[in-house]
């Protein structure tokens, strides 16, 4: 073991006078990962709003009520209205600064008091799909809001239509008293079915029903397994070369003909890239784990599998590497699978946002698949027993990957 701690400290040594490779290991996805997360809204991800422009040319009590109830905090946050001139609503709509221009007409008031006909126009903004649906679905709420009140207290509201009598500023008292017992009397015959409720009936699916037992996830989160895995790779690739300089410098002659065996200098490598990758996989996941707030507890078992799996990613470059004709073959033929592996694997897109049939070849890769296991383990939806025949799995993979490793330098690429 002397000889393999040797050769893991003789790397470290080498790779202190290079801290430039470190630096691009792990700068270049902790950059795109910032950039992400900062596009998104951070960790809670961004949240939809339209902006409404609402041109009310009714200026009644009922058109107020309307637009208050399309603002901000009445709308859950996602609309935020805003009172405009006609002209000046269309020219804004035009400029692409609105979600849609809701017009509501002179006479609206008297028409929604007297159950009348009467049009709301709202004009949407085409570039935008999603926001002008929630105002339009907000204000079908309201029509039918309408509705189903004309068919409670319809004749009540009948009387107010039209406004106060000729010559009156305000309604007479004995209306005003007349509608609030109506109303009182309204609210007695309806408690007894709405607390506690008659019927209640909930209707959910499968899907539904896992999703409202498990906690809801930031988009942005579902970049970090991606992102890591982006980095370990780039690490296994430029570990991996390490393997050429070694044969350059004469080194690995050497170690042929020395006592030290060639499968202790292999281990020392890998020994070597395994601390590294640790160290890079707690600094990531531990920043992850603070920013998104997620459960500590799961903290050591998403490093352990990380790492592990960032040494099988290595193992499998170094073999890539013993089996090439040259250093600058090793480099390209590399690269030319490093990033269709990322590509397919999770690390620019997560699998959530790729289709169906590009998620599921991505979950074939190796690196794709330890992307899954990882977002299982930060979920905690991993199960024990499947993610033991993972590990298990990887040590027998990655046992014959090293085992071939060696008899390759034996056999030929030591003598270079």
């Amino acid at each position: 073991m002397r000889f393999v701690w040797w050769t893991a400290l003789k790397d470290f040594q080498r790779q202190r006078r290079s801290p430039a490779d470190l630096a691009l290991w792990f700068g270049m996805p902790l950059l795109i990962g910032t950039l992400l997360v900062l596009s998104m809204g951070g960790r809670s991800g961004p949240r939809p709003q339209a902006q409404l422009l609402v041109a009310d040319q009714d200026d009644s009590a009922l058109s107020r009520f309307l637009l208050t109830g399309l603002s901000q905090d009445a709308s859950g946050s996602f609309i935020r209205a805003e009172q405009v001139e006609l002209e000046a609503g269309r020219k804004r709509l035009q400029k692409g600064k609105a979600s849609a221009l809701l017009v509501i007409p002179a006479g609206f008031s008297d028409a929604v008091l007297a159950e009348k006909p009467c049009t709301l126009r709202l004009v949407t903004n085409p570039a935008q799909r999603i926001l002008p649906g929630i105002v339009e679905e907000s204000l079908r709420i309201f029509a039918d809001a309408v509705f189903y009140l004309h068919r409670v207290v319809g004749d009540e509201l009948r009387r107010f239509a039209g406004g106060p009598a000729p010559g009156l500023n305000t309604f007479p008292d004995a209306q005003i008293a007349g509608f609030s017992v109506s109303m009182n009397r309204l609210v007695d015959r309806v408690t007894s079915y709405l607390n506690p409720l008659a019927i209640e009936l909930v209707t959910t699916t499968d899907e539904e029903e896992k999703e409202d037992q498990s906690p809801q996830q930031s988009y942005a989160l579902l970049f970090l397994p991606g992102l890591l895995f982006m980095s370990l790779l780039f690490m296994s690739q430029g570990l991996s070369e390490d393997l050429w300089r070694e044969r350059s410098q004469k080194t690995l002659r050497r170690v042929v003909i020395s006592p030290g065996s060639v499968t202790q200098f292999l281990a020392g490598k890998a020994l070597y890239g395994v601390v590294l990758m640790a160290c890079t996989t707690l600094l990531a996941l531990t920043i992850g784990f603070f920013y998104f707030e997620l459960p500590a507890s799961v903290l050591p078992l998403a490093v352990a599998w990380s790492t592990f799996s960032g040494t099988l990613l290595l193992l499998i470059m170094m073999t890539l590497q013993l089996h090439v004709s040259s250093q600058r073959a090793g480099n390209i033929v590399s690269m030319s699978i490093i990033f269709p592996l990322m590509m397919v694997g999770g690390s620019f897109f997560p699998f959530e946002a790729m289709p169906d049939w590009m998620a599921k070849i991505g979950g074939y890769t190796p690196n794709g698949w330890a992307v899954q296991q990882l977002k299982a383990i930060l979920s905690q939806k991993v199960q024990p027993q499947s993610l033991g025949l993972a590990f298990s799995g990887m040590l027998v993979v990655g046992g014959i990957l090293f085992l071939s490793c060696a008899r390759r330098l034996r056999r030929g690429f030591a003598q270079g």
